[in-house]
């Protein structure tokens, strides 16, 4: 995407008295979009192939979501990390006088958009959950951890983070190969490796273990009454498709869309058809 589309989309505020940074593009009903948590990750590197497609029929939102981007972080976070993020977005909608939106998130971000239904279910309108994390995508067969969660783990424990580190990673995370280009992997290393990003992770993954219990989203689910649709890579390698059978027969009114030769950024490599399903399913609603 054009540097001046970005220009254009990006705006920023505070939540917690740090900064919080998002994109808006369009007008109408509001749609929020949460990114993954991979290293060197951020909304517009999740979204930019989407936000105009969207914005032609919804006010888009691309939130970075705390840690992430140029949103910042506590030292060390009060609550859950999946309900700091989503108290976070509450935040946001607050400012922009927004009573209830549409959420599509990605991995990371579709676990934080079920946080945000239980926590502020009338907030919420319709979801698209995107390959969602291990709080909700509980492994029945493919083996754990998988080979994206391997290679990630590789690239943000290592001493010496390399862009073959990098590279490496992002190629777990799709199916066509051709889309991990030289400038994908320098723009995702200089961003990993920006001392800002590395406490983000760091804050984060401390949360987690401290509030372990809260990102057990499977506990929960059942009482999710909206609807749902659950999309996913058949060639997933991150959040293998197994994943994907026990938050369907959780959730109540969840339907299941898998997408054949795609890994697990469905949004990049079916663009086309998974910008198609979706807004036909928030515009049911």
């Amino acid at each position: 995407m054009p540097d001046a589309l970005y220009d254009k989309t990006t705006r920023t505020t505070t939540f917690n008295g740090h900064p919080l940074h998002y994109h808006e593009l369009g007008s109408g009903t509001p749609l929020i979009l949460l990114h993954g948590a991979g290293p060197g990750v951020s909304s517009w590197s999740n979204f930019s192939g989407n936000i105009s497609g969207y914005a032609e029929h919804f006010r888009t939102i691309l939130v970075d979501m705390p840690g992430f981007g140029k949103s910042g972080h506590p030292a060390e976070y009060d609550r859950s990390y999946l309900q700091y993020a989503a108290d976070a977005v509450v935040s946001l909608m607050d400012e922009l006088g927004l009573e209830s939106a549409h959420l599509l998130g990605n991995s990371l971000g579709a676990s934080v958009a079920v946080r945000f239904v239980l926590a502020h279910p009338t907030r919420a309108k319709r979801l698209v959950l995107m390959g969602p994390g291990s709080a909700l995508s509980i492994g029945l067969f493919a083996p754990r951890p998988s080979e994206g969660i391997r290679r990630l783990m590789e690239f943000s424990l290592a001493a010496d983070k390399t862009p073959e580190k990098m590279e490496a990673f992002l190629r777990s995370m799709v199916y066509d190969q051709s889309l991990v280009t030289p400038e994908l992997i320098a723009d995702r290393f200089r961003t990993a490796i920006d001392p800002a990003a590395g406490a983000g992770l760091k804050a984060m993954q401390v949360a987690n273990q401290k509030f372990h219990t809260e990102g057990e989203l499977w506990r929960e689910a059942h009482l999710i009454k909206h609807e749902v649709l659950i999309t996913w890579g058949r060639e997933d390698r991150v959040q293998p498709l197994d994943g994907a059978f026990v938050g369907f027969r959780l959730l109540e009114n969840a339907r299941l869309h898998v997408f054949p030769k795609c890994g697990h950024w469905a949004m990049i490599e079916q663009r086309e058809e998974f910008e198609r399903i979706t807004k036909d399913f928030f515009a049911a609603g």
